[in-house]
């Protein structure tokens, strides 16, 4: 039996939420102030998650969305929502997690704002089902996959090369079988990782397939396997991210910010805020996007070996010693307040879950300046509240939209002791 309800806001997750009699319901699509027909489905949290019906009233910031894959497609949650009014709900999730832990908060910088055609990192979802390969994304909280024609968030690059992902992957997968295919674009094309989601041989079949894909589309690289033990098919030309001075050339796969925007923002951070000159810890540097090619010197601390050893080489062809990186699991083993005297910053890139054990030991450090950088308001606030009580105060930040039209947003901060 289908509900009318009074949307009140768009809670975290990008949903609408709704509270009717004592409860709390969560429906998609939907924007504050909308008056909406939904059914309810499954109990979600602390409320019920629902399925739109109708929007009986729409909000007068209400927009046409771009994409015809919107509704259906779980990769965009919030295209129907003026830009201005979205990017100022990016901000106040911020504040809120800052507010829920008791963080004391600066006026944010002016947000960053990516705009359509700027991923260039993505996750295609490739699935076999009966002579059809569908490439794309999966629905919205569903395992189908949803055959994308064009996606306006991706670069082009990108989008053009998923048709000939599509056809050649129709002679690889068979019926029911899927795969991953990562697409990074690197200053020399597109790096892409084909991921079997269960153990196929790489047959000669399969190589020349790759090899054909990777010519019809200009790949620069194109390797098969898991991110452990991915194995270069073709290799057309090598893939390259310039960092400054330094040119490192990337393992399959490997994380990269969402948008070449962001990371020169973030960059641009570290070096305003980090101190001239500075001697930098760059704490889960990943393959040294924000302290590579800066001015200074940069120790990198990161756990993918595979990372590392790219970091590595780079540094050694490039002859520098400003910079050195070291293999280090820093949720297992932080960076102790006694090592950190070596440091004049920090910078800080956690994945998701933040860096709770290495902010335990920079409460209880002399550093002077933490650049932290995060992908989730939560885990951000959590570990600035421990930087609080340690005696740092929150002195710049700046939310950074680079996951255009979902729920996720990044920030990067400054914090002084």
């Amino acid at each position: 039996m289908s509900l009318t309800l009074d949307i009140l806001e768009v809670g975290a997750r990008g949903d609408g939420v709704a509270d009717l009699e004592g409860k709390r319901y969560f429906v998609p699509y939907c924007l504050p102030a909308e008056t909406v027909e939904a059914e309810p489905l499954d109990k979600r949290g602390d409320g019920i998650a629902c399925d739109l019906v109708e929007v009986l009233a729409p909000s007068r910031h209400r927009e046409t969305p771009p994409c015809r894959h919107f509704g259906t497609c779980g990769g965009c949650a919030l295209q129907h929502w003026r830009r201005d009014v979205y990017t100022g709900w990016k901000s106040e999730l911020i504040a809120k997690a800052l507010a829920q832990r008791g963080v004391k908060a600066p006026r944010f910088e002016a947000p960053v704002t990516c705009e359509p055609g700027e991923r260039r990192r993505a996750d295609i979802v490739l699935r076999r089902q009966g002579k059809r390969v569908h490439a794309g994304f999966h629905e919205r909280a569903s395992q189908n996959v949803v055959d994308v024609g064009t996606c306006v968030v991706v670069r082009p690059a990108i989008d053009a090369a998923i048709p000939r992902l599509r056809a050649a992957m129709a002679s690889i997968l068979r019926d029911g079988t899927s795969a991953d295919a990562v697409f990074n674009e690197t200053d020399t094309g597109l790096d892409v990782l084909i991921r079997p989601h269960r153990r196929f041989e790489l047959t000669l079949a399969i190589r020349e397939a790759l090899i054909a894909l990777a010519e019809s589309a200009d790949m620069a690289r194109v390797s098969w396997g898991d991110r452990a033990r991915a194995e270069p098919v073709i290799v057309r030309r090598a893939p390259l991210l310039v960092l400054g001075d330094t040119g490192v050339e990337p393992p399959p796969g490997v994380f990269l910010q969402a948008t070449r925007r962001a990371e020169l923002v973030m960059r641009a951070g570290v070096t305003a805020w980090g101190g001239e000159g500075a001697h930098i810890a760059d704490l889960f540097a990943g393959i040294g996007a924000l302290s590579l090619g800066k001015p200074g010197r940069a120790s990198l601390f990161e756990s993918d070996k595979t990372a590392v050893v790219a970091v590595d080489a780079a540094l050694r062809k490039a002859a520098t010693n400003r910079a050195t990186v070291q293999l280090r699991d820093l949720f297992r083993n932080p960076l102790t307040a006694k090592e950190l005297e070596a440091f004049d910053a920090v910078v800080l890139d956690p994945p998701r879950a933040g860096a709770a054990a290495q902010c335990a030991e920079l409460a209880g450090s002399k550093v002077k300046r933490v650049v932290y950088a995060s992908c989730d308001p939560g885990s951000f606030a959590r570990d600035v509240r421990s930087l609080q009580d340690g005696g740092y105060r929150l002195e710049k930040l700046m939310p950074i939209d680079q996951f255009l039209w979902s729920a996720h947003v990044e920030l990067i901060a400054l914090l002084m002791r």
